[in-house]
């Protein structure tokens, strides 16, 4: 039976006698060939079960769909060149397959690549993807990414490039090494219900499991796990948005990022006006400051980020004072000030990581004739 718009893939297909809407291709390149040969579009590929040893190129406006992630698997397995397994088209989808890329050298990997404008018009869904050179020496040097988004695609946060995926990115040595990377041009990706492992097999590289590093971009990423080992999540440049996330060692890289539900927060306030000149520390809660450091024990990890100070008065002009965020009784790189007639000032671009059991404490440092009253600070952890 001929089935129209429709290319079927099958381990006992035949390139050479297959067609649109007739009998098996045995390769999904000879489909796609195919599809091409003909400007055709609106084209599903069916994936039967099998191993198919071959980098794809979806062409725009088609389909592709494994019959079962379980049994339909895409590789390229001890590449000794740079490779990308998978690169969607414009407007296209790929669903329900197993996708490998691996490696013994040290070379550049790509799991799947999402170029022009395809974070907004492209769609993976139901995939394992593993990508893998972690047997290659520990002093060499390779680029090893699961997803890159690298065009201009500027979707809205309601359109998902990726969807119910797992991506595992195994590699050793130096390089760049990410679960998902948004970089190159601006562009928008957003992806919800993935989980992104990434593992160091030994070396100095740098495993970042999420990070967004391109001015006027965006990584959107909603019900995810997240497991870096130099950090789970980096904001290097551009907008970082995270809901219902687990970072899995509560490490965002020391950078800020945004979040998609309100935060846990600790509030310190103190009634009146500051001591002038002096170091003081602050009550949770409402309650003059104090000389005692007072701490607060967190019982998780988490991350802690956005300090923000607001008061009635400022410091006055010529006075500056200074909030910092203590970890264990030692300074942070968490701290905001108020300069002048300032009342308000928030620092959302530093993150730190607390471990369970670690303490948190506020301390002030005061202008000689610091005019501050009322003042509010509040931080989030996530």
């Amino acid at each position: 039976m001929a089935f129209a718009n429709t290319a079927f893939v099958s381990k006992n297909g035949n390139d050479a006698t297959a067609s649109i809407g007739g009998t098996p291709f045995l390769t999904i390149n000879g489909a796609i060939n195919a599809i091409n040969a003909a400007g055709a579009t609106g084209v599903t590929i069916y994936v039967y079960p099998g191993t198919y040893d071959e980098s794809v190129v979806m062409p725009a406006g088609n389909s592709l769909r494994g019959i079962s992630l379980l049994t339909v698997t895409i590789r390229r397995q001890n590449v000794t060149s740079d490779t990308t397994l998978l690169t969607m088209g414009e407007n296209t989808r790929v669903e329900d397959v197993t996708l490998q890329l691996t490696s013994t050298n040290h070379v550049n990997l790509t799991g799947v690549a999402f170029p022009g404008t395809t974070s907004a018009t492209a769609k993976l869904r139901t995939f394992v993807l593993t990508v893998d050179n972690s047997t290659a020496s520990t002093t060499g040097t390779s680029n090893v990414l699961g997803i890159h988004s690298f065009g201009t695609g500027n979707p809205n946060e309601s359109v998902s490039a990726i969807r119910a995926a797992t991506v595992n990115v195994r590699s050793a040595g130096l390089g760049t090494k990410r679960a998902i990377l948004v970089d190159t041009n601006p562009n928008s990706f957003y992806g919800r219900d993935v989980n992104l492992l990434l593992i160091n097999a030994g070396g100095l590289g740098s495993f970042i499991g999420a990070e967004v590093n391109q001015a006027s971009s965006t990584l959107g990423l909603r019900l995810i796990s997240i497991q870096g080992v130099t950090a789970d999540v980096s904001q290097t440049s551009g907008t970082l948005l995270l809901g219902s996330a687990n970072l899995f060692n509560s490490n965002a890289n020391g950078i800020g990022f945004t979040t998609v539900q309100n935060p846990n927060t600790i509030i310190w306030a103190d009634p009146g006006g500051l001591p002038s000149g002096t170091i003081h520390f602050y009550r949770p809660g409402t309650g003059d400051v104090t000389p005692t450091e007072i701490f607060i024990r967190l019982s998780q990890k988490a991350v802690v980020k956005s300090l923000n100070v607001r008061a009635i008065t400022g410091p006055g002009v010529g006075n500056t004072d200074t909030w910092t965020i203590r970890r264990n009784g030692v300074d942070t790189p968490l701290t905001v000030t108020l300069t002048g007639t300032q009342t308000a000032n928030i620092d959302n671009n530093t993150s730190v990581t607390f471990l369970a059991g670690d303490t948190i404490s506020l301390k002030v440092l005061t202008a000689a004739t610091t005019s501050t009253t009322d003042s509010v600070i509040q931080v989030d952890i996530f």
